[in-house]
């Protein structure tokens, strides 16, 4: 494994991180909102790892997403600007029934995340995550990490700086 790949602990530390976001953002949220708060959760993988073997069965998964999906089922974050969302183990698998989507050129990629205005992200086999233009997976995709552990990376800092300051960060 090379020192840019996901490790369990590294997922594991970034789950905590993004929990204790997600906490301070709750316990003040209706100082700030007159509405109640969504769900906002990073939900742990249970036993059951059969959708997780489904997608490790396809060819274009890289390791690094099998990894994440080995500790985190999901993470919905509805109230950290217009929402963030990692998807299900089986939402990806369903979004995979109709094949990979295209990025740019023949390069192909699989939609494992999204927001709460539709933008896709997707991850290629080189494990570069792409963010779709608008929200339709015939928009076209353009860069915005170089591996999935930069992209938690930005989702991590885009928490930390709605905790602090109300703002979401761009992702």
């Amino acid at each position: 494994m090379n020192s840019d790949s996901l490790d369990p602990r590294w997922v594991r530390t970034w789950a905590a991180d993004i929990t204790t976001h997600l906490k301070s953002v709750l316990a003040a949220f209706d100082t700030y909102y007159p509405f109640p708060p969504g769900q906002n959760e990073v939900i742990p993988a249970g036993p059951d790892q059969s959708s997780l073997d489904a997608l490790r069965a396809q060819p274009s998964t890289p390791p690094d997403l099998i990894t994440f999906y080995q500790v985190i089922h999901e993470v919905t974050m509805s109230d950290i600007g217009n929402g963030i969302f990692i998807h299900a183990p089986d939402d990806v698998i369903t979004q995979l029934a109709d094949g990979p989507v295209l990025l740019e050129g023949d390069n192909t990629g699989t939609i494992f995340a999204s927001n709460g205005g539709g933008i896709l992200y997707a991850i290629s086999p080189d494990n570069t995550v792409r963010r779709s233009r608008d929200a339709s997976t015939d928009s076209g995709f353009e860069p915005v990490a170089p591996d999935l552990r930069g992209f938690l990376g930005q989702v991590l800092d885009a928490a930390a700086q709605f905790a602090a300051t109300r703002t979401p960060g761009d992702i």
